[in-house]
């Protein structure tokens, strides 16, 4: 009995000891430190910070079995001190997104921001993780590791009971587990429409219970993240809101004019053309549009890989682009510019409509030689993309074609990517920029307008602490760029703030 009692401890003792092992494998402090501090100077501005504190916080083992890489992941904590003033939420230049992924941040692992700038001696609490691989016993640094695999489940993978409640409650509980499952092609046709159909009951439910419906993005996108995180926000402090998926900026722009949502994103250059309307195009005006404010900026990415021999737009002729989902911004833009630069769709063997992550799979296993990608500056797949490969390459657009565009279309403006934007970019290249624009119909109450406004300011601090574009929104930039005609809730709203603004 005396024997037994002890195989608890011992036990306890046991994985006690392997966990203090595993914090200790890989690098030790120093390198660590060392090898983010040569990040920031070489990956985003030199002498801009200086690691003020730096502590491990432990390990974790990771694999990818689709690259074959495997290693160890180290978390840390850190405070970086700004040696020089710097906004990381400024328009223009390298931003929170490009940090982000040189420190290998989570979405929350930065802290500090200040709304408009920080200033020199400020700090940032950032936690992070740097990826290792250990060759020849020496620890290198990975580009882009991965966080580790999740165990296989040992639960059941069937529904239980009659009822329907019951039945739903399982289904959402299969689909947690998605990345537990890995399902053959069969079963992931099955997710797939199982997550479409719990989607539209969701939606249902919020519109039975009186929800605000807000229209986002295509699930794990920067307008879904955003529309995510700013109904929570919206619900918890009294004006409640469902986000809803959509596939962009075409359907979003269906659905307000439409009525079937309240409020939406969608791309300032489609929300401008939907609403005045292209007749050529057998495109109607979408009257009921009202305009709320102007979020963050976004860039139009033409990406190729090097060995390909498109230089520039016109190159692309013959060639087989990935556009964009049909309803998407990415679609459109492409759609735009190759009518400016006059090229036809009878030029191109193969257009295919894919999506972002589609389309940056089809690009590298060489089924498609463009890709056209319309989201914030940084893309986080792009980010990721660049990371894994050395040969991406981003196509310039002429001056005289942006020119072209802007005079068509007020929501265009020229957009200069710096160079380190994304990984192994060398030099800036020079895109067409746009916004992502809030959007209402003229249906929805100003007060609930000016509310969701007040909100929106209101949520910058605590929001971009879990989704750093958050804090791109500032009252100086939210009226650049729109050519939809403002709700009156929203000049209300900015007639009201500037009155506050000029009294201090």
């Amino acid at each position: 009995m005396l024997i037994n009692s002890f195989a608890p401890i011992k036990l306890v003792f046991l994985m006690l000891c392997l966990l203090l092992s595993a914090c200790n494998r890989g690098p030790d402090e120093d390198i660590l430190r060392y090898e983010l501090q040569t990040r920031l100077d070489n990956e985003f501005s030199a002498g801009l910070f200086k690691i003020h504190s730096f502590k491990r916080a432990g390990s974790a083992p990771f694999r990818d079995l689709e690259r074959g890489v495997s290693g160890i992941l180290v978390y840390y904590d850190a405070e970086f001190e700004f040696l020089r003033d710097y906004s990381l939420t400024s328009w223009k230049g390298l931003n929170l997104g490009s940090l982000a992924h040189i420190t290998g941040s989570t979405k929350e692992g930065i802290d500090g921001l200040k709304p408009n700038s920080n200033r020199k001696g400020d700090m940032l609490r950032v936690y992070g993780r740097l990826a290792y691989a250990e060759e020849d016993g020496k620890w290198q640094v990975i580009a882009d590791g991965k966080p580790p695999v999740n165990a296989v489940s040992t639960r059941p993978q069937t529904l239980e009971g009659q009822s329907p409640a019951l039945v739903l409650r399982n289904i959402r509980d299969l689909l947690q587990r998605e990345t537990e499952i890995q399902p053959n092609a069969h079963g992931a046709t099955i997710i797939k429409e199982l997550k479409l159909s719990v989607e539209r009951l969701d939606l249902k439910f919020a519109q039975e219970k009186g929800s605000l419906i807000f229209g986002s993005g295509q699930a794990l996108g920067t307008y879904h993240e955003f529309g995510k995180l700013f109904s929570q926000y919206s619900s918890q402090h009294g004006l409640v809101m469902h986000n809803t998926v959509s596939e962009g900026s075409l359907e979003n722009t269906y659905r307000v004019h439409n009525y079937l949502v309240d409020f939406a994103l969608i791309q300032s250059d489609v929300a401008e053309t939907m609403y005045k309307g292209r007749t050529e195009l057998h495109q109607f005006p979408n009257s009921n549009l009202r305009s709320m404010a102007s979020l963050w900026p976004e860039a139009v990415h033409i990406v190729v890989l090097e060995g390909s021999d498109i230089k520039n737009l016109k190159d692309i002729s013959g060639k087989r682009v990935a556009v964009g989902t049909p309803r998407s911004g990415s679609r459109f833009n492409a759609v735009r510019i190759a009518q400016a630069v006059g090229l036809s769709p009878a030029q191109f063997p193969e257009i295919l409509e894919f999506g972002v992550a589609e389309a940056i799979a089809a690009l590298e296993a060489g089924e498609v030689d463009v890709i056209f990608v319309t989201e914030a500056v940084p893309s986080v797949a792009l980010q990721q993309l660049s990371s894994r490969r050395s040969d991406v390459r981003f196509l310039s657009l002429e001056r005289d074609l942006i020119n072209t565009l802007s005079r068509q279309q007020f929501a265009y403006y020229p957009l200069t990517v710096p160079m380190r934007t994304y990984p192994g970019q060398s030099k800036p290249f020079i895109t067409l920029g746009l916004t992502a624009l809030l959007v209402t119909h003229q249906r929805i109450a100003d007060d609930t307008v000016e509310k969701v406004l007040e909100m929106l300011l209101d949520s910058r601090t605590e929001l971009a602490k879990k989704y750093y574009r958050v804090g791109f929104i500032s009252n100086a930039t939210m009226r650049l760029g729109i050519a939809v005609p403002l709700h009156p809730g929203a000049e209300k709203f900015y007639a009201r703030l500037k009155r506050q603004t000029d009294k201090e």
